[in-house]
């Protein structure tokens, strides 16, 4: 039978560090990060990581851009909304 959630407590400080760093440097979410962790401590090939595929990919840079940065991106990528009339014929 499969254990949908799992709540682990006692998690110190030392060990979170880690789970965030592995997150962070993998692209993955904490959860993911720590099912991976577990995975690989009982001996368990990992699993793909969902974060890794188209959707998911640019995850980590959400909400990191300054207005001025996304203002920047949207001018950039204005004309992609544009449609050619002659294409669609």
């Amino acid at each position: 039978m499969a254990i949908p959630q799992l709540t682990v407590r006692g998690v110190d400080d030392e060990l979170a560090d880690l789970l965030r760093r592995h997150a962070d440097s993998t692209g993955m979410s904490l959860s993911q990060a720590a099912l991976d962790l577990l995975r690989r401590g009982a001996g368990l090939a990992s699993k793909p990581v969902a974060s890794q595929t188209i959707g998911h990919s640019l995850d980590p840079w959400f909400g990191t851009w300054s207005e001025q940065e996304a203002s920047a991106v949207a001018q950039a990528v204005a004309d992609f909304s544009t449609v050619d009339p002659e294409l669609w014929r």
